[in-house]
């Protein structure tokens, strides 16, 4: 008798520990996300186009979408993606201000190995997102695979967004 409870209380011991860790790599992977996502918005913002494509997958399924009640964008691959961030820095090559005007709340995580998924609301001036990322880890590094972008959805057809600066 006195074996069995030696034996139960063990495993539940190690059941704990290995909960535990599950729970502290879950945290260092939402945090390391979380900074994934926040540095992509300040070096898009920044328009630091080296900086900001390493925070990318660089493959043929990144994909980035902006739906609102105007319509939707959506390129297609990471080539595809990278030219027209490329195309809008050229045009508009001055930073936007990102630090007290842009603030990112409601992450919700579903982590699963080497790959995430992550929705999160963005506020930025008062213009709310609802977004989406598909996060991938690459070499140790956790990437951005794909954006989803949902703007003014609760707002009546033909009000103002601002689609083309994609509110990242």
């Amino acid at each position: 008798m006195l074996r069995i409870a030696i034996i139960t209380a063990l495993l539940i011991a190690s059941s704990s520990i290995a909960f535990g860790q599950k729970k502290a790599s879950a945290s260092s992977d939402e945090a390391a996300i979380k900074e994934v996502i926040e540095q992509e918005s300040r070096t898009f913002w920044a328009r630091d186009f080296k900086s900001w494509e390493k925070l990318w997958v660089h493959e043929p399924y990144t994909i980035w979408t902006a739906a609102s009640n105007t319509g939707v964008r959506q390129y297609n691959g990471w080539n595809a993606w990278k030219e027209q961030v490329e195309n809008l820095f050229a045009e508009s090559p001055e930073a936007i201000p990102y630090d007290g005007d842009v603030k990112k709340h409601n992450f919700s995580f579903r982590i699963y190995g080497n790959g995430a998924w992550v929705t999160f609301e963005q506020d930025n001036k008062g213009t709310i997102t609802y977004e989406t990322r598909i996060m991938e880890k690459h070499g140790g590094k956790w990437k951005i695979a794909a954006v989803q972008l949902f703007f003014n959805t609760n707002e009546p057809e033909g009000a103002p967004v601002n689609v083309q600066g994609f509110n990242e």
